[in-house]
């Protein structure tokens, strides 16, 4: 049964042997996807590598995975309230990921939004590694491609030779978080195609929206690094009361989904 897919691959769900064990099974172009899945394991926030197989009838390998029973963030995001704990909870989860891709083993993930985010009973799992690299070795990445609202921006400058880094990484939290924040996708934009990216959340805590703000900085020197994301969201306190009563701050900006549309 296929449970998911992307452009580059699709993803099965199976039973090894007659066991009741659930593997999510993902057809592979890429071999460089194995060897990035297979070092960027374990964590406990990163979805589990289990090796390769070849289906019958296949001529090319597949990865075997945990399987995530609780679907994407896209779908907990779509079709729940984001309560204030779980968007601290989620959001360090995330950030424990991208810290440990980044500061441990030197890869940027380079495709992060919400339908490549897993659930698995509750906690985060960060998935597809498909347009990952190592830092140093992605020299070809200066292609616009990806899901368009999480994009660096940067990414559109046509008078600069940009290529994809750590801050790309970052300015994608900032959207993630900013979806946790405000209970909805910016993928699921109006019927005008315009969204108003960074604005303050009504009723969320202070630090959460100042620091999804300068995730989203549209300057890539002025977002901060992941430790710095990391150390942040740990000085926020669960149950700290304060909380956002702006409509907009000096960080928000509009974007036209169709105009970046065109762009790809």
């Amino acid at each position: 049964m296929e449970i998911g897919s992307g452009g580059f691959a699709s993803v099965h769900v199976a039973k090894w042997n007659n066991t009741p064990t659930k593997y999510a099974v993902k057809k592979i172009v890429d071999n460089k996807e194995v060897y990035l899945t297979k070092i960027v394991n374990p964590h406990a926030n990163i979805i589990g590598f289990y090796g390769v197989t070849k289906l019958e009838g296949e001529e090319r390998y597949s990865l075997v995975l945990e399987y995530a029973d609780g679907g994407t963030l896209r779908d907990y995001i779509r079709n729940n309230i984001v309560e204030w704990n779980n968007q601290l909870r989620f959001a360090r989860e995330i950030t424990s990921a991208i810290l440990w891709l980044h500061d441990y083993k030197g890869i940027v993930h380079g495709d992060l939004h919400p339908n490549n985010i897993l659930l698995h009973r509750g906690t985060i799992k960060l998935a597809d590694f498909g347009r990952s690299f190592e830092k140093g070795k992605g020299d070809d990445n200066t292609e616009v491609w990806g899901v368009v609202p999480y994009v660096d921006p940067k990414m559109y400058d046509k008078t600069i030779l940009y290529k994809l880094n750590e801050k790309s990484d970052i300015y994608c939290l900032g959207v993630l978080f900013w979806e946790l924040a405000s209970s909805s996708l910016l993928i699921d934009s109006p019927e005008d195609n315009y969204v108003t990216l960074g604005a303050a959340v009504p009723n969320t805590n202070d630090k959460f929206a100042e620091l999804y703000q300068k995730c989203l900085e549209q300057e890539p020197d002025e977002r901060p690094n992941i430790s710095e994301v990391n150390e942040t969201l740990n000085t926020i306190d669960i149950d700290e009361s304060t909380v956002s009563d702006s409509e907009e701050s000096e960080y928000s900006y509009q974007i036209d989904l169709n105009k970046l549309c065109q762009k790809l």
